[in-house]
Parts: structure tokens; sequence; C-alpha cells
């Protein structure tokens, strides 16, 4: 199953993570509100201070809106977590999980995508997801890491009628957030071991392989 399986055309549609729902918990304002023609500030850091802010910028950015965040169940010390962002209409998700039942042989749905040994897909709804190696950590109970994000700008494009492509809106901007994130959490929060061999750069989508159905 997903862990981005989002319809974000409307604002209020939350992403889900296997069985548990994206959103429950408290909306948090970290910017001081912006005059309607200056843009937003996204923080130096997001979803309880995880993940570094800058890669989210380009698909949150918009003027006259404040920063706010929804990370009540992230980084603790649950084995899962999810956080929306978001700045006005655009939202941002990200979530984790210990990919229970998976196995290395597993091959998730859609365009393959990697990072490195990661490994993954990007689904026909625009979320990417990554399983990371992650074995032997007070936080993890497995030896696979589900990490995942979405956006309402990638979202909307499909929405739209638009195919999922290269050229798409936002999927470039959203290669590189997921791939920090995963750094981010894998080497800082769960320090997996083996996670500082993940490379710098954006997520590849691998568009020549067949997408798996």
């Amino acid at each position: 199953m997903s862990l981005t399986s989002i319809k974000p055309n409307h604002s209020k549609r939350i992403a889900v993570i296997l069985t548990l729902a994206l959103g429950a918990g408290i909306w948090w304002t970290i910017s001081d509100s912006s005059p309607d023609n200056q843009e937003a500030r996204i923080p130096a850091r997001i979803c309880h201070n995880r993940i570094s802010g800058e890669k989210a910028t380009p698909l949150l950015l918009t003027k006259g809106s404040k920063y706010e965040e929804d990370a009540d169940s992230f980084g603790g010390w649950s084995s899962f977590g999810t956080c929306e962002a978001k700045v006005g209409n655009r939202r941002l998700y990200v979530g984790y999980q210990d990919a229970l039942g998976h196995k290395r042989s597993y091959q998730p749905k859609g365009i393959p995508v990697s990072l490195g040994n990661a490994y993954g897909s990007l689904t026909t709804g625009g979320g990417i997801n990554l399983y990371v190696a992650c074995t032997n950590t007070p936080r993890t109970v497995t030896e696979w890491l589900l990490i995942g994000a979405n956006a309402t700008m990638v979202g909307d494009e499909i929405e739209a009628g638009k195919k999922l492509n290269k050229s798409t809106r936002g999927l470039r901007a959203l290669t590189e957030f997921t791939a920090q994130a995963v750094r981010d959490l894998t080497q800082d929060w769960f320090k997996c071991p083996g996670a500082d061999q993940l490379p710098d750069g954006p997520v590849t989508i691998h568009w020549d392989k067949p997408a798996v159905r």
C-alpha cells in the first residue's frame, strides 16, 4: 500500500499512511502573518525540526499566508510519524513507518525510483515512497523504513488530467525534498547504519523502466 496515496485537489483531503490518517493533531503557526504582498517565510527546519525547510520552499511558497504544520506524531519515539505542512492552499506531506511485513524483494507499485540503495516508486497520484535499510536502532523494529512524500502542487496537475511525466509541475522539487527528508530522518533521527552513504541530490525516477502494476 502506498505511503502517500492522496487526492490533493482539495486541501482537506489528507494523505493516508497505511491505516493511519495524516492530519490528526493541532495546526501550529510557525511564522508571523505576512502582508499580502510578501512571501511566506519557511522555517529553516520543519516537521518538529526534523527536516530541512530549504527543499520544501518551492513546493509551499505563496504570498500573503503564514507557514503552518501539523506534526503531532512526527519525530517521537513511535515507529511511525506524519507531518503536513501548508502555506495558503499549498500543502506538503511527509511520513515514515516501519515497513512491517515487507521483504527486500517487495516491489512497490508505480514507476521505479531510487536514492542510492534505497528503492521505491512514484505513484500514480504523484507521491514518492522509498524503502531504506534501517536495522538495529532504538526507534525501528524491522529491517526497512518506509518514507514517503507528496505535495498538492504535483497532485493538482494530475487531478487536472495532466499526464505524470518529467515536465510535471513541482515533480523535480518533490524529488529533491523527498531525498532531503530521507537523508535527514535516516542519518540524524533514526541513525540508520549506512545512511551516511545515501547520495546527495534528488531521488532518481527511472522513466525508462516499466511501471509495476
